[in-house]
């Protein structure tokens, strides 16, 4: 038997509360309420809600009870919502409104989507919001062409524009606009860095929110990869990088204000490797960074960059240590951080904010209170509380009134009681690494010989599963499975070392770390052996593919969600791998020409014949991540061999569904797949 580190409560304190088992819509409908900010004022709230134009427009829909399916078993479109951008009038003389009642406050919806959500925003001055639509959810990393338009509207919903045409940002590469600066000084324009003359140069613009005109600000001093701006918009900081380094040496350089050169101060090795600037301190001369140079994780520390003085701020053993917060005039709130056990920690840096956090936390009975957003003059803030039970609730704390008010909840539905806790664990794999993870178990479950679905994560390399509200897990948990997240190595948030032991493993130890945390968890007699399945995306679903390829004696069953089975497709997919990320390919996945006894060892492609677990594959044939080819060649080799698998594609969506409709289809095809061949 393995040994066993101890992290937690192994023998957990398992809740014996019954639980009804909820309905597929209970966890995937879409939130009531997301990402609340407030305007630079403090004037207006703008947040993300459901619009559901049918039901407002269609009269055969406007007293149908919501849920039914239609003939087919599929969401109605009475049913079908997608998340737009409201704005409330907080400031409104309204007595309601100003008692902290703020569903009496004016409001008004300024974007009208029926196709797709808007999956991000943000105010650029207190008339103007700027957005984006589409996108893929899977670790919050982007598709190419839904989420690369850029567009804006007025906070009562009069001047939409499309300042970004996702067809004009997709030509031989995908033209990206980062935003820089709001430019409090002038309200037309924001700064944004934007590599449209080469692929991984990044030049800066004015960019007007109004009609999307852009000014170009600077010629570039070198193949720049990020630029920093101080508090005033003025570029200090700019980070270089050479195509063409093996070790992708970066060089950092500086200037004190806009009239000066800029000059080097730092080079050092940028593969997992350097520091980032993340704000200034209060004089502007002194700039706060997130480094690991010199150790295995990252820390922050105070960069004096006229001396190269360094001075420590703060780390967290075993845990990166990445963000910081500050108020518009610089001046530093807290640290923030996830501990070893990825839980979300606070580090105070001076005594005003750790007074007014402290207090809040006391009066909402919470252990952790995140500034969801703040007005420039610090005296309104939108706070969020949420856990791994909770999917989130959110207040207004009005520093003037110092009043606290609930402004509402993103699944208000969601009793947390009736969720299950995520219980961090660590084992010892078999050539003694630890390795860290989540459990996951039904609230009614003594916790022994369960079925279990093995739920490996995206990326792989710098993602992590973390401590949070995830629907799916609650889902499979409330269907009465366990279910398991492990970080293998590979993984994110543990340092660059543990990172970089899974570089070129992809199927050896990092699918050993799965297997074996499998293991652990029957040796522990929390699961049942005859009764685990393994479901994942991404990088999860090659990881799927391969379980059940290279160990099929495991599996009783697997998901394949937009994963991949065929390495070398994925290293020559048409336009993804151009030299420098062909030859980081080659250094961190596999190389397809010198690495063939290992990629025929470890790639699904060569071991098909092996499959005995009944397989779900799902894809987008909108992925510009892992295309659409690797499940039509997998159903055709599986046809071929006469191996039975079930599937569902769906053409509008990409890499990871987002849309309400097709997530309920999804995951109630998912409940019937595991209630026939892992429930027991």
């Amino acid at each position: 038997m393995k040994k066993i580190l101890f992290l937690l409560f192994i023998l957990f304190s398992f809740n014996t509360m019954a639980v009804e088992e909820f309905p597929v819509e209970h966890f995937f409908k879409e939130p009531l309420m997301l990402a609340p900010t407030l305007s630079p004022d403090g004037e207006y709230l703008a947040a993300l809600t459901p619009y559901n134009i049918n039901r407002e427009t269609n009269s055969r829909c406007k007293n149908r009870p919501f849920g039914q399916k239609n003939s087919k078993g599929e969401v109605h479109f009475c049913d079908v919502s997608r998340r737009n951008i409201t704005v409330i009038h907080i400031a409104d003389k309204n007595k309601d409104c100003q008692a902290g009642n703020y569903a009496a406050c004016p409001s008004t919806r300024v974007t009208q989507l029926r196709g797709q959500n808007v999956s991000g925003f943000f105010w650029v001055n207190n008339e103007r919001i700027l957005f984006q639509t589409g996108g893929d959810q899977l670790n919050g990393i982007r598709g190419a062409i839904d989420s690369i338009g850029l567009y804006a509207v007025n906070k009562d919903g009069s001047k939409p524009t499309q300042l970004i045409k996702p067809e004009d940002a997709l030509t031989s590469k995908v033209i990206q606009t980062i935003p820089l600066n709001r430019l409090s000084d002038d309200p037309d324009h924001i700064l944004v860095m934007r590599n449209d003359r080469k692929r991984y140069i990044m030049d800066v613009y004015r960019m007007n929110v109004y009609n999307g005109k852009f000014f170009r600000q600077i010629t570039s001093p070198g193949p720049v990869i990020s630029w920093a701006t101080d508090r005033d918009g003025v570029l200090r900081l700019a980070a270089l990088q050479d195509e063409e380094s093996l070790s992708y040496e970066t060089k950092i350089i500086y200037r004190d204000g806009e009239d000066e050169e800029f000059r080097e101060i730092d080079r050092f090795e940028g593969l997992q490797n350097g520091w980032g600037a993340i704000g200034w301190d209060e004089t502007q001369e002194k700039v706060y960074i997130t480094s690991n140079l010199g150790r295995d994780t990252y820390a922050i520390s105070l960069l004096d960059p006229n001396t190269g003085d360094i001075e420590d701020v703060f780390e967290a053993e075993g845990a990166e240590v990445r963000s910081m917060g500050f108020t518009e005039d610089g001046e530093p709130i807290t640290v923030v951080y996830r501990d070893i056990d990825t839980k979300p920690q606070r580090h105070y840096v001076n005594d005003k904010w750790k007074n007014i956090i402290e207090m809040l936390k006391g009066a909402l009975q919470t252990d952790y209170v995140g500034i969801a957003s703040m007005s420039d003059d610090e005296m309104k803030m939108v706070l969020s509380v949420g856990s791994d039970t909770n999917p989130g609730d959110y207040y207004m704390y009005d520093r003037t009134k110092n009043s606290l008010a609930y402004l509402g909840s993103s699944r208000p539905w969601i009793d947390p009681k009736t969720m299950s806790p995520m219980k961090p664990f660590s084992f010892e794999a078999r050539d003694g690494e630890t390795i860290y993870g989540f459990l996951t178990v039904p609230v009614d479950s003594d916790g022994k010989d369960l079925p279990l679905i093995l739920n490996p994560h995206g990326g792989p390399f710098g993602i992590q599963d973390v401590w949070r509200f995830n629907p799916e897990t609650q889902f499979f948990a409330n269907q009465g499975y366990a279910v398991m997240q492990v970080n293998f190595r590979g993984s994110g948030g543990y340092g660059k070392r543990y990172e970089r032991i899974g570089y070129k493993r992809w199927g050896l130890e990092m699918q050993d770390d799965l297997t074996d945390a499998v293991e652990w968890a029957v040796s522990e007699g929390i699961v049942d052996p005859e009764h685990v399945c393994i479901y994942g995306a991404s990088y999860g679903g090659y990881a799927t593919m391969a379980g059940i390829t290279l160990t099929p004696e495991l599996y009783s069953c697997a998901v394949n969600y937009v994963g991949i089975w065929d390495l070398e497709m994925l290293y020559r997919q048409d336009g993804r791998w151009d030299s420098r990320l062909g030859r980081w390919f080659r250094n961190h996945v596999i190389d397809v020409e010198k690495d063939r006894a290992q990629i025929e060892k470890t790639s699904p492609r060569y071991h098909i014949d092996k499959i005995q677990a009944p397989l779900f594959i799902v894809h987008g044939r909108r992925d510009y991540n892992v295309r659409i080819e690797q499940a039509e060649t997998l159903m055709d080799a599986l046809d071929e061999k006469g191996i039975p698998y079930e599937v569902m594609i769906k053409r509008e969506e990409g890499h990871g569904f987002t849309l309400y409709e097709n997530n309920v289809e999804l995951y109630t095809k998912m409940q019937a797949f595991f209630k026939e061949h892992l429930a027991k």
